[in-house]
């Protein structure tokens, strides 16, 4: 079952996605950092799970917690997370001093909790 958290940080809006479906594969335009540790860089592959009106898109993660597959509600106004399957080739590195800071921000953060974090050549 999806959880409903997140904090989101440096936005961006490349992403053009015409309709979201459940089932369908899509990559992330950003990192994402889960309070238990667990980093997913910029281009991570992901699935839609879940759609709703009011709460957004489900988004499954390559990953597992304890039997149950890692998943969190975006909301609609946070559609630039996501890009068509195959549009991103690589990630770039983010810098230890960036993910040790971002963990700090979570330390005090309920379970469940992720950041988004903007991973560019200049970081």
């Amino acid at each position: 079952m999806c959880e409903r958290s997140g904090v989101r940080l440096h936005p961006r809006s490349r992403a053009t996605i015409e309709a979201l479906r459940i089932g369908s594969h899509y990559q992330t335009t950003y990192g994402t950092l889960w309070k238990d540790g667990t980093y997913f860089p910029r281009g991570t592959r992901v699935m839609i799970s879940g759609l709703h009106i009011e709460q957004g898109f489900c988004v499954r993660f390559p990953a597992e917690i304890e039997g149950e597959a890692l998943e969190t509600w975006e909301d609609w106004n946070e559609i630039e997370f996501l890009t068509e399957d195959g549009t991103i080739d690589g990630s770039v590195q983010l810098p230890s001093a960036v993910l040790a800071e971002a963990r700090e921000v979570l330390d005090d953060a309920e379970d469940g909790t992720h950041l988004h974090l903007h991973e560019t050549d200049d970081d």
